[in-house]
């Protein structure tokens, strides 16, 4: 009975614990989101001194929850970046993929040029002339083509 007893109040000590560690979990990734949307900020792209000026759209495609992720992905260093946009592709549609990409393509260029320009002749292949992001492109292929 003893033994009993004593495995019961385990599982409860154990079960108690574990939920407290689940909470806490939640709560931090709370706090960090709360943070990415709070310091949160779009990067203009580097485009050398052509003196022009990309200025963001809202594009359709990202799902709500990995917009903390990304934000918080875009201070990081390319191969963070890579390695997010492999993870996260399939569930990105595009137009925003693309503009994520072009993102990638602006922070690759600095420390890995052929893969920038191959990642940008990608992405100019699959956005035509009507796409919300040709503006951005032409301004970037001065640069990656």
């Amino acid at each position: 009975m003893n033994a009993k007893v004593a495995a019961v109040g385990i599982f409860v000590i154990v079960g108690f614990l574990g939920t407290r560690v689940v909470i806490f979990m939640q709560e931090a990734d709370q706090q960090l989101n709360k943070q990415a949307y709070e310091d949160g900020f779009y990067q203009i792209p580097d485009n050398g001194d052509t003196g022009q000026e990309y200025i963001p759209v809202e594009l359709e495609g990202l799902p709500p929850s990995l917009q903390p992720s990304l934000d918080i992905i875009m201070e990081k260093d390319a191969e963070s970046f890579k390695a997010w946009l492999k993870q996260y592709r399939p569930y990105i549609k595009e137009p925003k993929l693309s503009e994520i990409e072009l993102d990638y393509v602006v922070k690759a260029g600095r420390v890995n040029p052929p893969e920038a320009q191959k990642v940008f002749s990608e992405i100019a292949a699959r956005n035509g002339p009507d796409s919300p992001l040709r503006e951005r492109i032409d301004i970037l292929s001065k640069t990656y083509q």
